[in-house]
């Protein structure tokens, strides 16, 4: 009779092997060997509407995540660490020997799913080969489009954006608007923006402004005007990686950081151009920086 247990322990031995090796291929690339944390996502989308769906056979490669053993394996469910050793190697020699197993519990969020029991099971499922594994499904709703193949960062980027939508009603009164960030938690910088406008409007104006009207009155008079300007000194050549809407935050910030330092003299062209010339890469978008803004002055002296 053959050793299913002895060959279990060989095989944690390779797989453990195989996720070191996975950690030195994927740092090399820059990329994380690291499960998806459920705690993270769900502090991140703010998942709340959740339902049963009951017991289906679930694609092992979409199982992503887990709820608690997400330091333990890797993001191929490898097994990182010695002590799952003995579990791992009972479940792999009831794989062996054709047992029933339970099915694994997981949660479901977009296309994804996080194991909430039965870690080892889809670990060593995954070790084997297998494609599909039955499990219990609990699926959490959310508004945005989940895949295996989007980063957590993006995945709250989006998220984000669909909350500003939703407060500020920009998407119905302007549907061509293009305000994308690339940096997760800076839509609250413009949340907090608007909200500034709308009493500043509230104080200067007999009419009061609710939230969804400053954020328009905003996006017209100050966004869009902002975004001239970068389109003015053609900043985005500078930063090819990013967004004009990020460079709006950043300068908006820089522009903060100089009033504090300098006075209230400081407007957005001077931020924008003091911007550009600290944190462009190179010498050359500097220079070319500097004999944009002097041309903008000779010609605006020349009118």
């Amino acid at each position: 009779m053959q050793d299913f247990q002895s060959e279990g322990k060989s095989q944690f031995e390779s797989a453990r092997f195989k996720s070191l090796l996975n950690n030195l291929r994927l740092l090399l690339r820059d990329e994380s060997n690291q499960l998806l944390s459920f705690e993270e996502i769900n502090r991140g989308l703010e998942l709340h509407n959740q339902h049963y769906l009951g017991i289906r056979q679930v694609k092992l490669k979409n199982i992503v995540g887990s709820i608690d053993r997400y330091r333990d394996f890797d993001r191929y469910f490898l097994p990182k660490k010695a002590h799952l050793e003995h579990r791992w190697s009972n479940i792999y020699n009831a794989y062996k020997k054709d047992m029933s197993l339970p099915a694994v519990k997981l949660y479901k969020v977009g296309d994804i799913y996080f194991v909430l029991d039965g870690n080892h099971r889809v670990s060593v499922a995954r070790r084997m080969g297998v494609i599909y594994i039955d499990a219990e499904v609990i699926e959490f709703k959310t508004r945005i489009p989940i895949t295996r193949e989007m980063d957590p960062k993006d995945m709250f980027i989006l998220y984000e954006r669909e909350k500003f939508m939703d407060l500020t009603g920009l998407r119905e009164k302007r549907p061509d608007i293009k305000i994308r960030l690339t940096i997760p938690g800076k839509y609250d910088f413009l949340l907090n923006q608007i909200n500034n406008h709308m009493n500043y409007l509230n104080s200067k104006n007999d009419r009061q402004y609710g939230f969804k009207d400053a954020a328009l009155d905003w996006y017209d008079n100050i966004y869009l005007p902002a975004i001239r300007v970068i389109d003015q000194y053609r900043i985005i050549e500078n930063f090819p990686n990013r967004t004009k809407s990020d460079l709006y935050v950043w300068i908006n910030e820089h522009k903060y950081h100089l009033r504090e330092k300098f006075g209230n003299n400081i407007g957005l062209s001077d931020a924008a151009y003091d911007f550009s010339k600290r944190f462009s890469e190179g010498f050359l978008p500097g220079v070319k920086l500097f004999f944009n803004n002097l041309l903008k002055k000779i010609i605006k002296k020349s009118k």
